[in-house]
């Protein structure tokens, strides 16, 4: 009878321990994390029942198995795990991504509606929206006649690339750190930049150049922008836990929160790694070395394979994930 009555919970464990053993405690909810310690400590009791009421070493074998494991995995040391983190990065993360879609789109939308403003702005009043752009590194359009041949060595390709991935992880770490304004200032964050890269397509537009405003964009672009508004939408679910009322303390919602909008924003920094790289070694590269017919070309098998990863990947893990809560 004993064993009847407590076996599923036993199968229970089992089956989250599996999933934090592989993924870690992170990759719990709150409701299941709950439930995996009431199972863990239940399973304890259950310890010490068998060894003094239950005949035979098997059932108390496997529960004290059971329940190291589980204490291992609440209490043991953490250490780096690299293969945990590829494996969150290439088959566990879309299905996160999926999960904030619309945190992420409300980032979109307010990324296209600076963008349209920012070409309009500039379109019609040049001078006032040229202020919007960085003159550090805005890409300018090429003046007729200048030579196209430039110093391209690994040296200068380095140094850029480090250059741009320092300032779009600032810019994205500053859109989700800014959820703490109540998602007020992750949203002007998310319009501003839509601003600047609208103004900054008026200018090409103008000049009669947008397939080099294409070709300078789109190879880092397809993966940039898209970091960008994951930082964005981070930010959007960490405004949620300052302004979602729950049973528990605000102090709780927002410690949640802020490991939900962590693992929404883990996926940022290798897409502007990567895009780091293609903006310094295609976007950038002069046409002589990489005509705007490969350019694009890589913009659009970069793209593709990025849209797959996002819709394709994870689905098995959201479903055993759906399956076991």
């Amino acid at each position: 009878m004993f064993l009847q009555q407590r076996r599923p919970d036993w199968m229970r464990l089992e089956a989250i321990l599996r999933r934090v053993e592989g993924s870690g405690l992170p990759s719990l909810d709150d409701e299941q994390a709950v439930e995996f310690g009431q199972l863990y400590r239940r399973a304890a009791s259950d310890l010490n029942q068998a060894q003094t009421f239950v005949s035979g070493e098997t059932t108390e074998r496997y529960l004290n198995d059971l329940v190291a494991r589980a204490y291992l995995a609440i209490y043991g040391k953490t250490r780096f795990d690299g293969v945990g983190l590829l494996r969150h990065l290439f088959w566990s993360y879309p299905a996160v991504f999926r999960r904030y879609l619309p945190h992420f789109v409300l980032a979109t939308l307010l990324f296209a509606a600076g963008a349209l403003f920012g070409y309009l702005a500039s379109w019609f009043d040049k001078d006032t929206a040229r202020a919007y752009l960085l003159p550090p590194h805005s890409i300018r359009p090429a003046e007729k006649g200048a030579d196209e041949k430039m110093e391209y060595d690994t040296d200068r390709v380095t140094e850029f690339s480090s250059f741009l991935f320092t300032h779009n992880v600032g810019v994205t770490l500053l859109a989700f750190a800014l959820g703490i304004t109540f998602g007020l200032g992750t949203a002007w964050m998310m319009f501003y930049n839509g601003v600047t890269t609208g103004a900054l397509a008026a200018v090409f537009v103008e000049a009669g150049q947008f397939a080099s405003f294409a070709t300078g964009i789109l190879p880092h672009g397809v993966l940039e922008i898209p970091a960008m508004l994951l930082g964005g939408a981070s930010g959007f679910v960490l405004a949620q836990g300052f302004l979602h009322v729950k049973p528990w303390p605000r102090r709780e919602e927002m410690g949640r929160a802020g490991k939900r909008a962590v693992l929404l924003l883990s996926g940022c920094v290798p897409l502007l790694a990567v895009a780091a790289c293609l903006e310094a070694g295609v976007a950038r590269a002069p046409d002589w070395f990489l005509d705007k017919g490969i350019k694009l070309a890589v913009a659009g098998v970069t793209g593709a394979l990025f849209l797959a990863y996002l819709v394709l990947i994870g689905r098995k893990y959201a479903a055993e994930r759906e399956n076991e809560a």
